[in-house]
């Protein structure tokens, strides 16, 4: 059997570097737009939770619609490129926008928060869609592509650091909490674009065979090929149930953190224990996925994975140790995901063996929808919570 090539170092981690843009994105919205919204602008919880959950459906639609695009898209750069490079700077702009709001009534802030938020994830899925599918064709290699995404992975917990961290400390830095907030979103919105730049300017994309002329039909059709596939829709639904979950826990987490356990202070700790812990737990997911395959070890990491949320039941108010105890537990855990990830791209493989064509935007385009979607649901669940309990924001 021929080896394929092995990716260098230098691709990997200037392809790597592009989930930075993903990561403090993602880390940063789901842990503290709500509390935002609803703590310092003072807008209803629920409110906000509607305004995400329409933002995201709408956006999640668009998904599969990018990737056939990226799929179907000829140029000199490549499928993938052009769209990672070009989308980087508007992504900054309307994230900086979305923590700066005017100040206005009830009705006008809602509309606002909505439409950013609906442009915002129009630039991301541009992004974020051909970058993920652009990580499956780096690595041919069954257990090399494991790699890439643990690699990814790496700068992805970078992003996430810093999006989990930054908002607080720079936030706290100033006596008006907007203020604190706008710094904050144009620091990360400078990081955002230069590390999108970085890889769209920085990877070489692969040649690719001509591909068809898009239609209508094609992507229709793609869509149905990508569900008939049994083993990507098992993968598919178990990442959907995983992001639910975490998106409720997301949402609410900062609120819970503050008024319940009284360590909105030390949050900026508890966030990178998470996240050391999930970098650290790489090599043993690795190392178990190449002893007992991608599947068992996909299926231990949820089998505890289950278990790892009744933490917050068990930590009580001003508990710091028992949190970071916790907080090491949950990351190890999490470092699962990056073999499920790592499972999706294989699909991939088994399509072309059956199509003949190299799908990846159609099946991370579908993916992403799934993400978005749970993750609006979740959302819109962790607002509700807080409004049917009476939350009132700034009190105890």
């Amino acid at each position: 059997m021929t080896r394929t090539p092995e990716v260098p170092l230098r691709t990997k981690l200037l392809y790597g570097c592009g989930d930075i843009t993903v990561s403090a994105k993602n880390t940063s919205l789901n842990q503290f737009l709500l509390f935002f919204y609803a703590d310092v602008v003072h807008l209803s919880p629920l409110l906000v939770g509607a305004a995400i959950f329409i933002g995201k459906l709408w956006d999640a639609v668009t998904d599969p619609l990018m990737g056939y695009l990226s799929d179907s898209t000829r140029s000199r750069w490549g499928r993938r490129r052009p769209y990672v490079a070009a989308s980087a700077i508007p992504l900054g702009l309307f994230f900086y926008l979305l923590f700066n709001p005017p100040l206005a009534g009830t009705t006008a802030t809602f509309l606002y928060l909505l439409t950013v938020y609906i442009l915002l994830f129009a630039f991301f899925t541009v992004y974020a869609t051909p970058y993920i599918a652009w990580g499956a064709e780096l690595a041919q290699d069954y257990h090399e592509r494991t790699t890439v995404v643990q690699i990814r992975s790496l700068f992805g917990v970078l992003g996430g650091v810093i999006g989990a961290t930054a908002p607080i400390a720079i936030a706290e830095s100033f006596s008006d909490q907007r203020q604190g907030f706008g710094v904050m979103a144009a620091v990360l919105a400078a990081l955002m674009t230069a590390s999108g730049l970085l890889t769209g300017w920085g990877v070489t994309e692969h040649a690719h065979a001509a591909t068809a002329a898009p239609s209508v039909a094609r992507f229709l059709g793609g869509l149905r090929q990508t569900f008939a596939n049994r083993d990507f829709r098992v993968v598919f639904l178990t990442f959907c149930l995983m992001t639910v979950a975490t998106s409720i826990g997301q949402a609410i987490q900062l609120i819970v953190v503050k008024y319940w356990l009284q360590m909105y202070d030390f949050f900026p700790v508890i966030a990178l224990t998470f996240a050391l812990s999930f970098a650290a737990s790489f090599p043993f997911w690795l190392r178990l996925s190449q002893r007992v395959g991608k599947r068992r070890a996909m299926l231990t990491g949820l089998a505890f994975g289950c278990v790892a949320p009744f933490g917050w039941l068990i930590v009580q108010p001003g508990q710091r140790i028992a949190m970071l105890v916790f907080m090491v537990a949950a990351g190890i855990l999490t470092g699962s995901l990056t073999i499920v990830i790592s499972t999706a791209a294989d699909v991939v493989d088994f399509d072309e063996l059956q199509t003949g064509e190299r799908r990846e935007g159609a099946y991370f385009g579908v993916w992403t929808l799934g993400l978005k979607t749970m993750s609006a649901v979740g959302i819109l669940i962790g607002g509700a919570a807080l409004q049917l309990i009476g939350y009132v924001p700034d009190q105890p």
